[in-house]
C-alpha cells in the first residue's frame, strides 16, 4: 500500500500540514506525526517512523464511522473473542469487499465501506457463534 501524502484538504481545499500530532490530542501519541488541515481539523496519522500516512484523510464523522469499523472488525481476529487470524481476518473482509487485499485497509474505507465492515464483522461472528 502506497499512500499519497496528502497536500490539499480534500474536504475545504485548505493546505494539510505534516506536523506533531499534539496539534490535535495536546500531546504526542503513538508516532507523534500526522498530516492536518488546520482550517477544518481532518487529519491522518503516520506509520511508525515514516511520513507515510496510515489511510486518507478524515473528518470528525469518518473517523467515528472508521473506529466503530475496526471495533467489530477487530473482534474477528483479536481476543477475547478471536475467530481466526488476523491474516485469515483481512482475507475475508477483501473477498466480501470486492477489493484487493492491499487495498482492505479501514483506514481508507468511506462511511458506505465502514458500514459494510461493520455488517460483515457482525455476519461472520454470528456464523462462528460468538454473541454480539
Amino acid at each position: 500500500m502506497n499512500m499519497e501524502k496528502p497536500t490539499i484538504c480534500r474536504y475545504c481545499g485548505s493546505p494539510v500540514v505534516y506536523t506533531s500530532n499534539a496539534e490535535i490530542y495536546g500531546k504526542e501519541y503513538g508516532t507523534g506525526k500526522c498530516y492536518l488541515c488546520r482550517n477544518c481539523r481532518a487529519f491522518v496519522g503516520v506509520h511508525p517512523g515514516t511520513d507515510t500516512p496510515l489511510g486518507t484523510l478524515a473528518n470528525a464523522e469518518l473517523r467515528e464511522w472508521r473506529k466503530e469499523a475496526h471495533f467489530w472488525f477487530d473482534r474477528i481476529w483479536k481476543k477475547p473473542t478471536r475467530i481466526t487470524t488476523r491474516y485469515n481476518a483481512y482475507g475475508y473482509l477483501a473477498r466480501k469487499m470486492g477489493l484487493p487485499r492491499e487495498e482492505t485497509h479501514i483506514g481508507m474505507f468511506e462511511i458506505e465501506q465502514c458500514k459494510k465492515v461493520i455488517e460483515f464483522s457482525k455476519e461472520k461472528m454470528q456464523r462462528s457463534g460468538v454473541t454480539i
